[in-house]
């Protein structure tokens, strides 16, 4: 391993610890995804919802030295603590993904053993063959990979850009100005006289939030043209997609001044307030919203972000589509800021309209006050496969009921799950 290579890696190893907890709500309490550092980095945009449409960036990223390039290594280390009071085995492994498509030949999968008290940090070294969005993402399973027990939380995946020799010429392109004769593309030097604002990017977490949960709000706006500009205004709204004639006002941020190709973040933080309806929303952001600067392009100071779904109980286990095992774990879990006590339904139904075709858990009039349930022996799976031999339906689906003290309830979505019967020659 050469020198530079093992300063690189203890680097990694001082800063892990100084990172956000990426770890979400756990089934098994103690163990945490502490972080997960990548040994190239690069000032391009790296957020889920941020789309890569700079051409600045990317040109200079195929020189810049901290950007990774087509035919590089990348180094990802993640660090699992086990805050618990036992060892732990579990299996550990690193997931790829190339613009949405994972690459399972290049994930890490692999058992470790981790001391309580102590923290086991994985290294994991992907030849970048591919070019693309890369998004890099850890999961905890048990020891056998049957159960995930952590799961980076959406949103805190690390990505990076390799850009490929189409999308350098693209940005070349862009950056000039020409027309198109005989299927040639005449290039023509742009003239950078006046200042052009634009949005680069308008990123919103989380995706699916509570009502009274703290939205982040992080937006990139750039100076694409070619002369300073000064006292620039912005205007940041939602509102909800049924009602887009209904803005309302989150921020008015603003900055003195912005040299050409220079590019500046605003991080906000923001709640909806307590009588909002619930439903989809949006951001959208302006630029100079009262038209007093003049610009290159005066079309493009709008941009609007992924659409957020706010309710008063989010499903969190199982997620849509899941599939459990039938002599496996079944464990159930959501989240609500509004209600304190709950109970989820099950059911081949999926709108739930017939009663005759879902129950609950727990039984009866009971509710409880915790936000995840453990079924009791004999209620799954053999409640729901009895339901489902008896409806001849192959498909479950869940939601939670939440309650108040006044008595007020609210209905959860509803996720849809499945059961892996055990093969009859097992036993």
């Amino acid at each position: 391993m050469s020198r530079i290579l093992q300063l690189k890696l203890i680097f990694l190893g001082l800063i892990v610890l100084l990172l956000p907890n990426l770890s979400p709500a756990s089934p098994s309490p103690g163990l945490k995804i502490i972080a997960i550092v990548l040994s190239k980095t690069c000032p391009l945009p790296d957020g889920p919802d941020m789309s890569i449409d700079s051409p600045n960036s990317i040109l200079k990223s195929m020189s810049n030295p901290d950007c990774p390039k087509h035919g590089d290594n990348q180094l990802v280390q993640t660090a699992i603590a086990n805050q618990g009071s036992a060892a732990k085995q579990v299996g550990v492994e690193i997931k790829i993904k190339v613009n949405s498509e994972e690459l399972k030949t290049k994930r890490h999968r692999k058992v470790y053993t981790i001391q309580a008290g102590d923290t086991a940090r994985v290294l994991h070294e992907i030849a970048l063959e591919n070019t693309g969005r890369y998004q890099i993402s850890v999961r905890v399973w048990d020891a056998k990979f049957k159960r995930i027990l952590v799961n980076t939380t959406p949103g805190d995946e690390r990505y990076f850009f390799i850009a490929s020799p189409q999308d350098v010429e693209v940005a070349k392109t862009q950056l000039a100005s020409g027309v198109v004769v005989s299927g040639k593309r005449i290039i023509s030097p742009l003239k950078f006289d006046p200042p052009d604002l634009r949005w680069e990017s308008v990123q919103i977490l989380p995706k699916h939030a509570l009502r009274g949960e703290k939205l982040r709000l992080r937006l990139n706006l750039m100076n694409a043209g070619g002369d300073i500009v000064r006292d620039i205004a912005a205007k940041i709204q939602y509102y909800n997609v049924k009602q887009p004639m209904r803005k309302s006002v989150i921020a008015m941020p603003s900055t003195r001044v912005m040299a050409p190709g220079e590019v500046i973040t605003f991080d906000l933080e923001y709640i909806l307030p307590d009588d909002q309806l619930l439903g989809n929303y949006q951001i959208i952001a302006t630029v100079d919203p009262e038209n007093d600067i003049e610009e290159l392009k005066e079309n493009n100071n709008i941009a609007k972000s992924n659409v957020i779904k706010l309710s008063d109980i989010k499903l969190l286990l199982p997620t849509d589509k899941f599939s459990f095992e039938e002599n496996g774990l079944f464990l159930f879990q959501w989240d609500s800021l509004a209600f304190s006590e709950f109970k989820i339904q099950v059911g081949v139904d999926e709108k739930f309209e017939d009663s005759g075709s879902y129950f609950d858990l727990p039984q009866g009039n009971r509710w409880i006050a915790d936000k995840e349930l453990v079924p009791l022996a004999g209620e799954l799976p053999g409640m729901a496969m009895g339901l489902m031999r008896a409806k001849a339906k192959n498909q479950l689906y869940w939601r939670v009921i939440g309650r108040q003290a006044s008595g007020q309830q609210a209905i959860s979505g509803i996720n849809r799950f499945s059961i892996t019967p055990v093969s009859s020659d097992s036993s």
